[in-house]
């Protein structure tokens, strides 16, 4: 890569796939006979990888985290900053689940800043977690009648 790159840090599990798309005119049959003109996404480029900071159990992570975000070094940042423009409205954007800075401290630094941020895809706790339902105010406790 010959221009600037950028440290992207992912908080989604198995992390993503980055891909950016240019618009190209295509002709497609219309029914009753002819064609019309259409655009159609066409990748532009290679796919690249972004790590995620889901590891199995008891490996080692081949890549650097921080704030349970994984970071992935040496991205291109004209394709991040295109695949940025592409995806503005995607959740994982909107809620900082996916970031990138040039300098890998500011994204070091903004990871450990964002280590309360929760995708919803994190594994559950039985204990205390917002995705489990606690009980409705409109049912009552089971007893031991209701049981036997």
């Amino acid at each position: 890569m010959a221009g600037p790159t950028v440290t992207v840090a992912c908080k989604i599990p198995n992390g993503l796939f980055l891909r950016v798309f240019d618009f190209a005119e295509h002709s497609e049959p219309v029914m009753g006979g002819g064609t019309q003109t259409v655009k159609r996404a066409v990748q532009k480029g290679a796919q690249i990888k972004v790590n995620g900071p889901a590891v199995p159990f008891g490996k080692v992570p081949d890549f650097h985290h921080a704030g349970g975000y994984a970071l992935t070094p040496g991205i291109d940042k004209e394709f991040f900053d295109k695949w940025l423009e592409q995806n503005a409205d995607l959740d994982a954007v909107r809620n900082r689940l996916v970031f990138a800075s040039e300098k890998a401290e500011t994204t070091i630094k903004r990871a450990e800043d964002g280590a309360s941020i929760l995708s919803g895809l994190q594994p559950i706790n039985p204990d205390k977690d917002a995705r489990i339902p606690r009980g409705s105010p409109n049912l009552s406790p089971l007893t031991k009648a209701d049981v036997a």
